[in-house]
């Protein structure tokens, strides 16, 4: 029974793995890499500060604490389930297209694949965006999604993660994300209500 649902998973995996090129290979190793988003990532607390000011304080340590909470749930995960990546799987890694690092040596990632951390912590973080700085902004909703699905496919493309693996990440960093933006929504409603 299991097998039915490995099956797909394996599949897809080695199809979307299997569409490698030099460019390519230099392109989603980097794409994976978190510290070249940190650009990025500034640029978006720039907006959440235009927009938030002072409110955007409890804004930055709720994110704090969802990537805190969202990369141990998935460390822990992983560590009780103990799944292989693809990149050491026995039998499977003679397949799997890998990616050189600038080192030369190759790309394998850690011991265990499930669930994705870098889908969970994308996928929180995106969600955090979306919940604050969406508000008339569309394009917003769409480059988040977008820059989620890119750095999971990464994952994939550096053969260190399955979709599954990837699906699971960005439940629980939809789950810690959404709990950890109701509790702020809370406290400021509260708060609001004892100035009034």
């Amino acid at each position: 029974m299991l097998e039915y649902f490995l099956t797909p998973d394996l599949n897809i995996f080695l199809f979307l793995n299997g569409l490698h090129s030099s460019w390519a290979d230099v392109f989603f190793y980097w794409v994976s890499n978190r510290f070249i988003w940190l650009p990025f990532y500034a640029l978006l607390a720039f907006f959440l500060i235009r927009k938030w000011r002072k409110k955007s304080i409890p804004i930055f340590i709720a994110l704090a604490l969802c990537i805190f909470l969202t990369d141990q749930s998935c460390n822990l995960i992983k560590h009780s389930v103990q799944r292989p990546r693809p990149s050491h799987e026995p039998g499977l890694c003679e397949q799997v297209h890998l990616v050189a690092k600038p080192d030369g040596t190759l790309y394998r990632g850690g011991p265990y694949s499930f669930p994705s951390s870098h889908a969970a912590n994308a996928m929180a973080m995106a969600l955090f965006v979306i919940f604050y700085l969406s508000e008339k902004r569309k394009w917003v909703v769409a480059s988040m999604l977008l820059w989620v699905l890119l750095l999971s496919y990464s994952r994939i493309y550096l053969g260190v993660h399955y979709p599954s693996d990837l699906m699971a990440g960005w439940i629980i960093g939809a789950c810690w994300a959404t709990l950890l933006w109701r509790i702020v929504l809370l406290i400021q409603n509260s708060k609001s209500k004892t100035q009034k």
